[in-house]
């Protein structure tokens, strides 16, 4: 018998997972045991399973809140050569961490594989210095038309990571830190499909003057690399007792399936950043609203919604410059994103109309830099900004590809000078 006990899930309790009652739903909690299921599954990727069955469920009625922080403990079981039973465990990580967490579910089922020929052992490191806030899988949902996570869910699910880690400090303090995300770099280092199993680990790179720096990474189990590398500035009010909470949390050894446990500072930005204004010249690329289904923990649009403008108003962009959807289909043309750089500085509350403002900053052989202003319709304020380096994508032989001189054209019709 050969038994090992690993965390399948980490995330958040949506409004819509709760009953009226403040219960978790059942059916919420079956779907954290499908995705639980799903990321066993895949960090198993070398055995080859024919089938599952399962065995049993049960389910507690705990009260729970918006936004706290659950998670599946998976405990697999080695019964034979050619069988893995599974037992889930949903629990509810406490907001006083003076009690022990709750169990809120429980479910077993049965594997059956081919043959284990080699010892049954997960690889998972075990160090201090990092902290593993976020376990999820790639849903249909957040991927898009070449079945590729959307930029905007590499955000969305990064915010819900750093929710996980407040929630957590927020534990040791016995309060609710206000925290506000100022800006964010992302570089996307590698590509995540349908169904990939994710994990998101942060390690602080400095916490002085009000503000906490974050360095973290989007890590694909099931491929063993680094999808995403992200670095984020935070405010808050920080004295001695949070430095201590945050230098013990991050000093406690954690649990991990991340394989590159150094965190390099991201490379520096290249060329002066635009201004906080938008150019007169730019070319209106989107217009949209905050709507209740694009809230966050705070009740604003979230992150996920603003970087879903994003990707909304570069399609606009590229189709105004030539690159459409039939030409890309013809030519089998995609687009990809590799660094993103946001300043956020105001938040946009439900109802609030916005629109996309975009230039071009610079237009180089094969890489593309463009900047969009998020700006509220009523005021004119600037909600946020946010810098882009992309190129075109050669689909079939996955490279990027020279600019066409007719795309090049009509961008250069909107380049302002950085």
């Amino acid at each position: 018998m050969n038994i090992q006990q690993i965390e399948t899930f980490k995330g958040l309790v949506k409004p819509n997972d709760l009953s009226e009652l403040r219960f978790l739903r059942r059916s919420s909690s079956t779907k954290f045991f499908e995705d639980a299921t799903h990321f066993t599954k895949g960090i198993l990727k070398n055995l080859i399973i024919d089938s599952q069955k399962h065995l049993e469920s049960e389910f507690f009625d705990t009260s729970i809140f918006e936004y706290m922080t659950i998670y599946v403990n998976t405990e697999l079981n080695l019964a034979s050569k050619d069988k893995i039973i599974v037992t889930h465990r949903l629990f509810l990580s406490n907001k006083d961490n003076n009690n022990e967490d709750q169990i809120i579910s429980k479910q077993s089922l049965v594997l059956i594989i081919k043959n284990v020929d080699k010892s049954f052992k997960i690889d998972i490191s075990n160090s201090n210095g990092i902290y593993s806030a976020f376990k999820d899988l790639v849903k249909k949902e957040d991927c898009d038309q070449m079945s590729h996570m959307n930029v905007q869910y590499y955000f969305g699910k990064h915010a819900d990571a750093i929710k996980c880690l407040f929630n957590k400090i927020n534990s040791y303090s016995g309060k609710n830190i206000q925290y506000n995300i100022l800006n964010e770099r992302c570089i996307f280092s590698r590509e995540v499909h349908l169904n990939s199993v994710l994990e998101i680990v942060f390690k602080v790179k400095s916490i002085e003057d009000n503000k906490l720096l974050l360095l973290s990474k989007v890590y694909s189990i099931d491929h063993e690399n680094v999808a995403a590398y992200f670095e984020t500035s935070i405010s808050l009010d920080v004295n001695e007792q949070i430095k201590k909470i945050i230098s013990d949390l991050f000093s406690s050894n954690c649990f991990t399936f991340l394989n590159e446990l150094e965190f390099s500072n991201l490379r520096p930005l290249t060329d002066s950043r635009p201004l906080k204004n938008h150019s007169r010249s730019a070319f209106i690329s989107c217009k949209s609203a905050v709507n209740t289904w694009d809230l966050d923990h705070n009740a604003v649009g979230s992150s996920q919604f603003k970087i879903g403008c994003i990707s909304d108003a570069a399609t606009h962009l590229f189709t105004h410059c030539g690159a459409d959807f039939n030409w890309r289909n013809e030519y089998d043309i995609g687009s990809a994103a590799l660094d993103y750089s946001v300043r956020y500085y105001k938040d946009a509350p439900l109802g609030m109309a916005v629109t996309m403002h975009t230039n071009f900053t610079k237009i180089g052989n094969k890489s593309l830099k463009f900047i969009h202003h998020m700006v509220d319709d009523s005021t004119g304020d600037v909600i946020m900004d946010i810098e882009i380096v992309a190129v075109l994508f050669d689909l079939k032989k996955r490279k990027s590809m020279v600019v066409p001189e007719d795309f090049r054209i009509k961008a250069s019709k909107l380049l302002i000078d950085n």
